[in-house]
């Protein structure tokens, strides 16, 4: 019996991190057309968070991507890019693991300096079809 109460905590645990998400059909169109013009490849979205507010993707539809930094190296498998508007600011992640066969991209939030980060969306980023011909 007591083996079957360790798992309880796991359960309401895995169940609110679903709650948190919705479904990848739900991706602002602000939020791929950013990702996609910051990287150059098609983003796949996986999972978007429920973080994104009409603020955001009104910040977001009115930025280009040339009002991003250039992509940074942060270690050997890490790269980011970041915006700042006032002061909220999103930041770009880029992760590609030797195993992988797609990098992936999270676009994350922060409302103040301070202020914990918070995710907006998470999916693969794919060669686009006229990366490949060449």
């Amino acid at each position: 019996m007591k083996r079957y109460l360790s798992f309880i905590p796991l359960l309401l645990l895995s169940g609110l991190s679903v709650a948190q998400t919705k479904p990848s059909s739900e991706t602002s169109s602000a939020v791929v057309s950013i990702i996609e013009g910051v990287t150059g490849k098609q983003f796949i979205p996986d999972t978007v968070y429920a973080a994104l507010t009409d603020e955001d993707e009104a910040l977001l539809a009115k930025q280009s991507a040339a009002n991003w930094d250039l992509p940074r190296e942060n270690g050997k498998y890490v790269m980011y890019s970041n915006l700042i508007v006032g002061t909220r600011s999103y930041q770009l992640l880029i992760t590609k693991l030797p195993k992988d066969e797609l990098a992936t991209a999270q676009l994350i939030r922060y409302e103040t300096p301070k202020s914990k980060p918070e995710p907006i969306a998470r999916g693969k980023l794919k060669a686009k079809a006229a990366e490949k011909d060449k």
